[in-house]
């Protein structure tokens, strides 16, 4: 190939991966958005053969819920994906939830765009103290690895990382996808958007009992239901 071509083509292949997105992450309003989330948390502690242990899910400090996390490029791949972090208060129950974007990217031949769900299981107050001073970065200031799955509680395991992560695929499947350099940051716009106030912090949205959509309280009842301490 001529090499004016191979660059104008790698060129381009990078703009996809840097523009086109974020544009699918972010179709949904933040309402429509927490009930995605919902929906990706029910399939994900209800499916029988894959699902998250009830072991793993009553030790977790925090839960990102990310859906439709999109992969997309042909050279430079991009990911970047819209959800949601919510945090285990004092009395063992789970806060309203706080707006989170998933941003990463990856060297190889990707061509087209894929779309998973993606859900991080918090093990350490360490990650989420990362996560919220915007300093959240899998394989960098945060480790991971991929969960464990199945109706049998886990135990005997011997080293436990900061963050358990799943993706499942649109097929359903959970599948061993490598997670690490994917930074999570708090989305502030949308929080201002979901509760109607602007200037909300974080700290506001996971210790005050905040008016919030109905969506938010649907979201905490499946949470306390499957995910109780």
């Amino acid at each position: 190939m001529n090499p004016g071509k191979f660059l104008a083509l790698a060129l381009s292949a990078t703009m996809l991966s840097t523009s086109v997105a974020p544009v699918l992450a972010d179709e949904q309003n933040a309402i429509d958005s927490v009930q995605s989330a919902t929906q990706v948390f029910s399939a994900d502690v209800t499916e029988s053969k894959n699902q998250i242990p009830k072991s793993v899910l009553e030790k977790a400090v925090a839960i990102a819920i990310i859906p439709n996390v999109v992969k997309a490029g042909f050279i430079l791949g991009g990911t970047r994906g819209a959800g949601v972090l919510v945090v285990r208060n004092n009395k063992g129950e789970w806060s309203n939830p706080a707006f989170v974007t998933l941003t990463g990217g990856s060297v190889g031949l990707q061509v087209g765009a894929q779309s998973s769900d993606v859900i991080m299981i918090f093990n350490t107050k360490k990650s989420l103290e990362k996560a919220l001073a915007q300093d959240f970065n899998l394989g960098g200031s945060v480790s991971g690895s991929a969960g464990p799955t199945g109706a049998t509680p886990v135990t005997g395991t011997s080293t436990v990382p900061d963050v358990w992560t799943y993706v499942r695929t649109r097929e359903g499947l959970f599948g061993g996808v490598s997670l690490q350099g994917t930074k999570l940051e708090i989305d502030e716009s949308r929080n201002a958007e979901f509760y109607e106030k602007p200037g909300i912090t974080t700290k506001q949205i996971f210790t005050s009992s905040l008016p919030a959509p109905d969506a938010a309280a649907d979201l905490r009842e499946i949470l306390n239901r499957y995910a109780p301490r």
